[in-house]
């Protein structure tokens, strides 16, 4: 079974991705509320700061998944 740190964090990533690539603004504000909320959950569980993923690299978003 997958740890919800494992989950918040692709989550996020699949969001974060899927605003970088929505057509429409309200889409990409939607994605970008969802991805908020999912880094959001990842930092209370785990203790530490993980709003660097919002702004990293899409290339480098895997390296966390």
């Amino acid at each position: 079974m997958e740890s919800n740190e494992r989950y918040y964090r692709r989550r996020a990533i699949q969001e974060i991705l899927a605003a970088r690539h929505a057509i429409t603004a309200n889409a990409k504000e939607r994605r970008r509320l969802l991805a908020e909320s999912y880094v959001r959950r990842l930092s209370e569980l785990t203790g530490s700061d993980e709003s660097f993923l919002l702004d990293a690299n899409p290339a480098r978003l895997q390296e966390f998944a």
